[in-house]
């Protein structure tokens, strides 16, 4: 989900007891009647909890359902080494790792 703040969000935030991981943060610059301030953009997703594999499944979900990803996987056994909406899932994947990094949380 998408998110806008006047706060630099860290990489985790908690919420009416639920735990939130924060990426794609963007900065820039919103100009309205009270002046020119810095604020945020950024994507969110909820976390079962602070570690690698959570985090990932969780971004994986956001944009896959199981049921995507089983059909992706059923329709890439059919189709042989050709199918591309295959090889998108495994490029976002593979994106989603590394932006998550090492399991430094």
């Amino acid at each position: 989900m998408k998110a806008n703040s006047d706060n630099h969000p860290g990489d985790f935030t908690k919420s009416r007891g639920k735990l939130f991981f924060n990426f794609h943060v963007i900065e820039s610059e919103k100009t309205d009647e009270h002046g020119t301030r810095t604020v945020f953009d950024y994507d969110f997703v909820e976390v079962k909890d602070e570690n690698r594999n959570s985090i990932i499944s969780a971004i994986m979900r956001d944009k896959y359902t199981i049921d995507d990803e089983i059909a992706l996987i059923n329709n890439k056994a059919e189709n042989g080494n050709i199918d591309l909406e295959y090889d998108k899932y495994q490029a976002f994947r593979d994106e989603v790792k590394l932006m998550v990094g090492d399991d430094n949380f």
